[in-house]
């Protein structure tokens, strides 16, 4: 069978504790529904590109190249930054590094701030299975 990357990230994020404290289980892909509390801190996490084969050896890939967009809206700022904080050190444990680029805004029609990092890395060698 093979491995998700979103599901692996998402299974690291449910376990720290700032983020079980501040976000709990509002964690989503891609969106995050309307009919849910939207008043609460969450986590989005958005695929920027598929899963790209990369470092090719014996016709096949050896490594896979991933780049996410993870999102955290909240109604405040600093926990907007603790909790990206804590996502950062989990991304860096799968080899991803902060790319340039993302959002560091205050949206006054929903009155949440948003800090949007964005995320890319290689799985390492012989891992490939995605």
């Amino acid at each position: 069978m093979r491995q998700d990357m979103l599901t692996n990230i998402y299974s690291e994020l449910i376990k720290d504790e700032t983020i079980i404290k501040y976000v709990g289980k509002r964690i989503r892909y891609y969106d995050y529904p309307e009919n849910e509390d939207v008043n609460k801190t969450r986590v989005i996490i958005t695929p920027l590109s598929p899963p790209n084969y990369e470092t090719g050896g014996s016709d096949i890939g050896l490594t896979v190249y991933f780049s996410f967009q993870i999102d955290v809206q909240s109604e405040d700022r600093k926990i907007c930054k603790e909790v990206q904080a804590a996502i950062n050190q989990i991304m860096a444990a799968f080899n991803f590094a902060q790319m340039s680029g993302g959002l560091d805004e205050y949206f006054e029609t929903t009155k949440l701030f948003v800090d949007a990092r964005r995320y890319e890395g290689h799985t390492r060698i012989y891992d490939n299975n995605y």
